[in-house]
């Protein structure tokens, strides 16, 4: 950058200095830039919007770790936030156990008392029955109550909804599209085109067996395409896919879960008093379902070549 002196001299009509012009010229040699020169600069030109332009991509750019360009600092940070989690899992489980302990105690009294109310008689079980169904009604507009387990012996989640992963939501706030939405449409409209009108009219609470099954293998082949989909088109390694193969892995295992539980109540020659009464018929068919726990032996240690030794020490091993 070329800055000239105030001088008496004139420049003429063809370019030449005359001699009695100050030559004394001063040149600014251009300095380094630097990240906060650039940022600053990029904020003078374009404004704010170009500034946080600039400041993402500086960040997109600079600090980028994959898998390929780990080091040990980088695996001390994973482990630091692996052991923070834990200790958050550990305490929030501590809470969501207490707390459902209450839940479950208090409504068992409550149980307990309507039983001892209600007669032995139709209407005695129709007012039990009308009880219990307060927990599943739709609640009008877009509240949503919380997703807990009435105290029914004998019942199940189901639907790929008890995760471990999920109890660390706001159990006020569950999702507002549920998996029982369609269901709760089709059978509250069922009647409109319908050409028998003495047929009854189904009402979402009440739900015959076969929606229930129905509903179960939708879901189930729904959760089989989304991972698949998910597999082939936004893959993750590391800790975080393995921590999604879980996720998926017991939403599956839930489903499975759901669909013994109604063939247990089919009960299709014997199938309920034989699974209850031979051992080893039950082990079998907990493993033909994926339903047994997951047991992973000590496999042998493979040797690497020295060029695939990575550049850090894992922290995890499974």
């Amino acid at each position: 950058m070329l800055r000239w002196l105030p001088c008496t001299a004139r420049i003429t009509a063809s370019g030449v200095f005359p001699r009695g012009l100050c030559s004394t010229v001063v040149c600014r040699q251009k300095q380094k830039q630097t990240t906060s020169g650039y940022m600053a600069n990029a904020g003078k030109v374009g404004g704010e919007e170009k500034w946080a332009q600039a400041a993402m991509e500086y960040i997109y750019e600079k600090n980028h770790v994959n898998d390929g360009r780990k080091r040990q600092r980088d695996v001390r940070q994973e482990r630091q936030l692996a052991e923070a989690y834990d200790r958050y899992t550990a305490v929030n489980e501590a809470t969501f156990s207490e707390r459902i302990a209450r839940l479950t105690a208090r409504q068992s009294e409550v149980l307990s008392v309507l039983q001892a109310m209600c007669p032995p008689s139709e209407s005695g079980t129709t007012l039990l029955e009308e009880c219990l169904l307060l927990q599943t009604e739709q609640l009008p507009h877009n509240i949503r109550r919380p997703s807990l387990s009435p105290p029914v012996p004998g019942y199940e989640p189901g639907f790929g909804l008890d995760v471990p992963q999920l109890r660390s939501q706001q159990q006020e706030y569950p999702a507002v599209r549920r998996p029982t939405d369609k269901v709760q449409y089709q059978t509250d409209h069922a009647h409109a085109d319908n050409a028998d009108p003495t047929a009854p009219i189904k009402s979402f609470p009440y739900l015959d067996m076969y929606d229930v099954e129905n509903l179960t293998s939708e879901m189930a082949a729904e959760l089989e395409e989304i991972h698949g989909t998910l597999r082939s088109t936004a893959p993750v390694s590391g800790v975080e896919g393995e921590g999604w193969e879980v996720y998926m892995a017991l939403q599956k295992k839930s489903l499975a879960r759901q669909a013994l539980i109604l063939e247990l109540y089919y009960d299709n020659d014997g199938f309920t008093q034989k699974y209850n009464e031979d051992a080893e018929f039950r082990q079998a068919e907990l493993a033909r379902r994926g339903l047994l726990p997951l047991e992973v032996d000590n496999e042998r240690e493979e040797g690497t070549h020295f060029a695939q030794v990575p550049a850090y020490e894992p922290f995890r091993e499974l």
